[in-house]
């Protein structure tokens, strides 16, 4: 059972393509030559035959989503499997909007700075840059504690005191040797 060849999708594009390679063919040229475009007996002959390869070309590129159905379901699957994550994503983000993610590195975080009273004025205002950067220092210790566990210091175990006595041992029962 010899392959069955689908039927063509692009026959204009292949027989611009084939009219091309007929007329270097029938002429004896070089395609890689590319002084043929400015040659006063080729030039306006494969100038034309060239653009019209490209039109054929840019149809197909044009129509090449719609044509490639295989390509189509893969795109269609990525594009709701992207739905999907930036679903989950919003519902984990209005759960927990204040809880914060643990990383390797440092972090821009937003901070959300309480007004102060104003000594003057006896009036709530803004936190000044430097009231700012203390309030920052202070949220980073907070946190820094809270992420590290706490350790309990440890109560000297007896058994050195007990190797310390198998040694004198030892050396009592060399000596009695």
């Amino acid at each position: 059972m010899g392959k069955i060849k689908p039927k063509l999708k692009t026959p204009e594009l292949l027989a611009a393509k084939n009219a091309l390679i007929a007329y270097f063919k029938e002429h004896n040229l070089d395609p890689s030559d590319n002084s043929l475009m400015k040659d006063p007996v080729h030039g306006r002959i494969l100038t034309d035959l060239v653009n019209k390869l490209n039109k054929e070309r840019d149809k197909v590129m044009a129509n090449y989503p719609a044509a490639d159905r295989s390509n189509n379901l893969k795109l269609l699957k990525m594009a709701k499997k992207e739905k999907e994550a930036k679903k989950a994503k919003n519902v984990v983000v209005e759960e927990k909007p204040t809880e914060k993610k643990k990383s390797a590195g440092r972090i821009a975080t937003k901070y959300d700075y309480p007004q102060v009273k104003d000594e003057k004025t006896g009036k709530m205002r803004d936190m000044t840059s430097d009231e700012k950067k203390k309030y920052r220092v202070e949220a980073r210790k907070k946190a820094s504690e809270a992420a590290k566990p706490k350790k309990e210091k440890k109560a000297e175990a007896p058994a050195p005191k007990e190797k310390n006595v198998d040694k004198k041992k030892k050396k009592a029962k060399k000596e009695e040797d």
